[in-house]
């Protein structure tokens, strides 16, 4: 991978030269690299913007039953709620980096990000039908540094909430009532949370940590814990870029092969339809979120979007820069160069990304 890498920075160098010049030039990876991203073709690929137009919260939303929809919350309500949150990071916010590394602070930070946007897109924080009254439970599988479970937690106080990772987010030191922390591995049988006592499990951004042969557990445990007729949502994004640059084409290249040596699914939106039914799961719905990566879209509120996920994009390549450079074996400087291109390919090639979410229900009979 170093002398493709190699490779690409020389080009990209010679590119920048050719600017003055030319707006666009011609930099490719080898022809055995495009070859194994098959899932990122050389020809544009057209976004799905139809959501922005039709887009509601998960209460209104056209593609699923709103029978069981949650209430919306007075005014009132959402201040205390805003309230809540502000507090909370206003609290955090003296001890946070003395309590955890300064790599895993930015990236939490860069995940917060990530989060806000998402939520500002997908108007709300969830997408399933779910009617949250009497004794509900919502599990957040792979919590990360919590700031979904914290939101629910604020957004529903008669619900519990328990957020579930392979370690306490250092971030919930000023959690409310209804939010618990449970420390385990997801991946291994669930100890200690019984049969039918979840009503819904919500799931994020874990695909690029799963391992391929891992997801039947995690399938079966989330069957087993979730009462019948409770909700599962998995919403995750693709780890290959759309209409990617020469450059990101080599950044995914590099990538696949990374998660094909650690056995984890570089193109896991094929196969999870198959595994959700295949772990008895019913009334499958799927959904695509595609997001701008730039500011190239028209629609002022794409454009919003673009900046915001560029930055998210701009900020995972300065948080990944140590993990590329040890592992691809490129410069410091060479990276730099090559991740600032990437940065203007986002805008020259139209680059968005593609968020995926499974909402499926356990059946209330067997």
């Amino acid at each position: 991978m170093g002398n493709q890498a190699s490779k690409v920075i020389e080009k990209t160098k010679e590119k920048k030269e050719k600017r003055k010049v030319r707006r666009r030039s011609t930099i490719s990876v080898s022809t055995q690299s495009q070859a194994s991203l098959h899932f990122t073709p050389a020809s544009p690929t057209r976004a799905n913007y139809d959501w922005l137009e039709t887009s509601q919260p998960p209460s209104m939303s056209s593609s699923v039953s709103t029978s069981n929809a949650p209430t919306v919350s007075s005014t009132a309500s959402q201040q205390q709620r805003r309230r809540s949150v502000s507090d909370f990071f206003a609290k955090r916010k003296q001890s946070l980096k003395t309590t955890i590394s300064q790599d895993e602070y930015k990236e939490n930070d860069r995940l917060q990000r990530l989060h806000y946007l998402l939520k500002s897109a997908r108007k709300g924080n969830f997408s399933a039908p779910i009617q949250v009254q009497g004794d509900f439970t919502i599990m957040d599988l792979g919590c990360g540094g919590g700031i979904w479970s914290l939101e629910m937690a604020a957004q529903y106080p008669t619900a519990r909430v328990l957020a579930v990772d392979m370690k306490a987010p250092q971030t919930l030191h000023y959690s409310p009532k209804n939010l618990e922390c449970k420390v385990m591995d997801i991946t291994e049988p669930w100890q200690g949370i019984p049969d039918n006592s979840i009503d819904y499990i919500f799931q994020r951004n874990m695909g690029q940590v799963i391992k391929t042969d891992k997801w039947e557990c995690i399938f079966s445990e989330m069957y087993r814990t979730l009462k019948p007729g409770g909700l599962i949502e998995l919403f995750e994004p693709d780890l290959y870029h759309h209409n990617p640059g020469p450059v990101q084409q080599a950044f995914d290249s590099f990538l696949k092969t990374q998660c094909d040596d650690g056995g984890v699914d570089f193109a896991l939106a094929e196969a999870m339809p198959e595994r959700i039914e295949k772990a008895g799961f019913s009334e499958l719905s799927t959904r695509l979120l595609d997001l701008p990566v730039g500011e190239w879209p028209s629609d002022p509120e794409l454009k919003q979007f673009g900046f915001i996920n560029k930055e998210v994009q701009r900020a995972l390549l300065k948080n990944m820069k140590t993990f590329y450079i040890s592992h691809w074996g490129i410069s410091g400087e060479d990276y730099d160069l090559a991740s600032q291109e990437v940065m203007e390919e986002f805008e020259e090639y139209h680059g968005f990304s593609r968020f995926t979410s499974w909402i499926a229900t356990k059946p209330t009979t067997a």
